[in-house]
């Protein structure tokens, strides 16, 4: 009997989970990765271009920092998601068989295995 057998989720849900997780690691990996080399090249041209303004300078860092700000919030994601998904409950439905004390966390965590029962 396997993890996802014992919690005893329905199976559509744990699809879902699955295609969810997948789609959130993949943004909380790409979209901190561009935003760094983003930041590379706003850093490369403050540096190559000898006599910028101040006021080019300073709209130049605001950017740098916006898009560090937003590099870590991207990358804190997955664990605002679940902290949500522990405080929701498990609707009950016609076809779902869940056990009592299943929550919405124990399937998303069952997410993580896939969809293979």
């Amino acid at each position: 009997m396997n993890y996802i057998q014992i919690l005893d989720c329905p199976p559509e849900l744990i699809s879902i989970m699955a295609i969810v997780r997948f789609v959130i690691n993949a943004i909380c990996i790409a979209i901190p990765i561009i935003l760094i080399v983003l930041i590379i090249l706003d850093l490369a041209q403050i540096v190559t271009s000898g006599k910028l303004e101040e006021k080019e300078k300073k709209e130049v860092t605001s950017k740098i920092v916006s898009r560090l700000i937003f590099a870590v919030l991207i990358f804190l994601v997955p664990t605002i998601v679940r902290l949500v998904f522990g405080i929701l409950p498990l609707p009950e439905t016609d076809n779902s068989t869940t056990k009592e004390g299943a929550t919405w966390r124990d399937c998303w965590d069952a997410g993580a295995y896939g969809a293979t029962m």
